[in-house]
């Protein structure tokens, strides 16, 4: 027998019952012999195993036929040495934001993904990271993603018309979902045809999944459709035909709610605002949602709020000649200051206003807990910062940050900054940080932020993020998060210190 059967016979037979090796040669009789007065099931198990190893080490690669089709020369160069640790490091620990801003930079700055790595890249499975390194992968990696069709790039071509009817017809929920999101961006007469289409056929929670997807390119056109959801047996589709039909106030729906609007609220100069709400409400007004309260919501909150979400909040200022300052401060002294002001809070949505926003914060931090719960506060004040522009809405988060204003709390009001986050903020941010002491309230929404922050923090605040701190020792356990906030951003700082444009 040769040396691949006497193996065989004694995994096959086993060592009890063939107690003779018989003969062998190789690799085998090396690991047998060095192996001599161990069990035989020991000396047969990594005889084998060496075997198989020295078999794979000594098998000829196949050559690849590539008829012709070769890899163009790269046009890009290549990423420096520092920048490739970065990446390595990166794709290792999983770190997705520093690859995206990693590939963001090494477009700017024209260079490439080294070749060492095009295999663990391509091999992305992120659809933003995917899609952030096609400009850098150069002529080598674009060719390597065409030999494998799990590393296909980002970037497809654009379904025709009849695979996208095909997915809106035959398709799982969310496929139909992308294929009318997709539809809506590029023919928005087409997808409203296909949820019309369909509309009595779907179950309510895809209804008020698909009809979201008006939002883009909403217009008078869609009025009829989203008529049938303000009419439709589900509480949660109605809610979003609602929201819809305020989009536009030319629609029906806008109308009939500010003409109530108008008729609730009576303003008295010099500032007084009274509210009169009808004991009942007509058919047609249920259906506007202006139906029994939820459980735990006064009747007449439930529909001063339903009212005043509905209209823009400059048509108060039209209709009252007077300023939002005067508004709210009137509305607080009357018996319904707090849905007065969560129904113009969610109208924001309608149309942006720092002057209302500052308004509204200003009489929610007055509240006493007994008028306005301090949860509900927060909750307002994060819905109205939420809708202000990105510019503003740091601004604010500063102040707060300096103690300057105290709605919404710290914790909520940093993650509604993106990134990245302006200097000013990013330089206040970090020497707070070092300012701290004790452990309390501010301690942990500041140290429970590092590690967005390390994302967030713009390209000049990376060398003063990157300096040498250990924090005191009552709040140690938190050193951890240090560290790990302090190696994001030095990577960061390596990234913008070598790939300047």
């Amino acid at each position: 027998m040769n040396e691949l059967d006497t193996l065989t016979r004694l995994a096959t037979l086993g060592t009890a019952r063939s107690p003779e090796l018989g003969a062998t040669s190789g690799v085998e009789e090396q690991v047998l012999r060095a192996l001599e007065g161990a069990p035989m099931e020991k000396r047969l198990l990594l005889a084998a195993g060496v075997r198989a190893v020295a078999r794979a080490a000594g098998r000829k690669l196949p050559v690849l036929d590539t008829q012709g089709d070769v890899a163009a020369p790269d046009t890009l160069e290549v990423c420096s040495t520092r920048v490739s640790a970065v990446l390595t490091e990166a794709l290792v620990a999983d770190k997705v934001k520093v690859l995206q801003e990693a590939f963001a930079l090494m477009a700017r700055a024209r260079r490439r993904v080294p070749p060492e790595l095009l295999p663990r890249v391509l091999g992305l499975q992120d659809p933003m990271v995917r899609a952030a390194v096609e400009p850098v992968l150069g002529e080598r990696g674009q060719w390597l993603a065409r030999q494998n069709p799990a590393w296909g790039l980002a970037t497809a071509p654009a379904a025709d018309t009849a695979e996208a009817e095909r997915v809106w017809a035959e398709g799982g929920p969310d496929e139909r979902r992308t294929a009318l999101a997709q539809a809506r961006q590029s023919d928005p007469a087409r997808a409203r045809t296909w949820l019309q289409s369909t509309w009595a056929q779907e179950k309510a929670e895809h209804r008020a999944r698909f009809l979201a997807c008006l939002e883009v390119g909403l217009s008078a056109e869609d009025e009829p459709l989203l008529e049938l959801g303000r009419k439709d047996r589900s509480a949660t589709v109605r809610e979003v035909a609602r929201y819809l039909l305020t989009r536009f106030p030319e629609s029906a729906f806008a109308r009939r709610m500010a003409e109530r609007a108008r008729a609730v609220l009576v303003w008295e100069k010099p500032g007084t605002l009274r509210v009169q709400l009808p004991s009942k409400w007509d058919a047609e007004a249920e259906r506007d949602g202006l139906d029994k309260a939820p459980a735990g919501v006064g009747q007449s909150e439930h529909w001063l709020i339903r009212i005043l979400e509905s209209v823009p909040l400059r048509a108060w200022e039209g209709w009252f000649e007077a300023t939002p300052e005067q508004l709210v401060a009137a509305a607080a002294r009357t018996d319904h200051a707090v849905a007065l002001s969560e129904g113009w809070a969610l109208a924001l949505r309608l149309g942006t206003s720092s002057t209302w926003a500052s308004a509204l914060l200003a009489f929610w931090s007055r509240c006493e807990s007994k008028v306005l719960d301090a949860e509900r506060a927060q909750m307002l004040a994060v819905s109205v910062l939420d809708q202000l522009p990105l510019e503003e809405r740091a601004a604010r988060t500063l102040r707060i940050l300096n103690r300057a204003e105290s709605l919404p709390s710290l914790e909520r009001a940093l993650p509604l900054v993106p990134a990245p986050w302006p200097a000013k903020l990013g330089y206040a941010f970090l020497q707070a940080i070092r300012e701290l002491y004790d452990p309390g309230t501010r301690a942990t929404a500041l140290l429970g932020a590092l590690r967005p922050a390390a994302y967030a923090l713009p390209p000049e605040c990376l060398a003063n993020a990157t300096d040498p701190y250990e924090l005191p020792h009552p709040l140690y356990r938190w050193n951890q998060e240090m560290h790990l906030f302090q190696r994001i951003v030095s990577l960061r700082r390596i990234l913008h210190e070598e790939l300047k444009p």
